[in-house]
């Protein structure tokens, strides 16, 4: 936690365990533009100016996940250099940070510090031609007392669990999507076993 110059900022730093998922048997390329990995978000609020450094802590989060839920996961250079690349990535998948937003005690009437956060995942053909997107929201609040000492700290916590909740939707709610939109094949049922009557 740093504070200075009239300033407050603060780098998040989520804990977001490996997701208790089967893994998509795929190969993926990963694109995280420059944006992504250095964002920080600067407002001033209640009469403080805040910078709080996302950044880092949300390509990190989100490349452990990644490699979690896939076979294997390839960084490209460029949303469009998959096939470049490696020929048997399927898809490029990008991260885009749309939304940061943060409500302090002042504005509740509580004592909670609340985190939203607005993804949006571009999934890409091998050669850079978008085939889809699709956005998920995480949210974290936490009450002011329950961290010792400034408010900032309950902030940096209320941003590491906005940024675990929507970790924890994208590891759930992908499988799906990607099947609903066409980018995976749906797995097929297991054959019935047809029961053999005892000798």
């Amino acid at each position: 936690l740093l504070a200075g110059c009239g300033t407050t900022e603060f780098e998040a730093q989520p804990v977001i365990p490996p997701p208790l998922i089967t893994r998509i048997p795929v190969v993926v390329g990963v694109y995280l533009p420059a944006e992504f990995r250095t964002a920080v978000h600067r407002e001033e609020h209640d009469g403080v100016d805040y910078a709080i450094s996302i950044g880092k802590a949300q390509a990190d989060g989100f490349g452990r996940l990644m490699d979690a839920m896939f076979d294997r996961v390839v960084p490209v250079t460029a949303s469009g250099a998959g096939a470049a690349t490696d020929p048997q990535i399927r898809g490029v998948l990008e991260p885009v940070l749309e939304e940061f937003s943060f409500v302090t005690p002042r504005d509740t009437g509580t004592s909670l510090y609340a985190v939203s956060l607005k993804y949006r995942i571009n999934a890409y053909s091998p050669d850079g031609r978008l085939v889809d997107s699709w956005s998920f929201t995480g949210y974290g609040a936490q009450p002011s007392g329950s961290v010792p000492g400034q408010g900032t700290a309950a902030l940096q916590q209320a941003a590491s669990m906005a940024m675990r909740d929507a970790g924890t939707k994208l590891a759930v709610e992908f499988r799906e999507q990607a099947i609903v939109r066409g980018l995976i094949a749906e797995s097929p049922a297991p054959a019935p076993i047809e029961a053999q009557p005892p000798p």
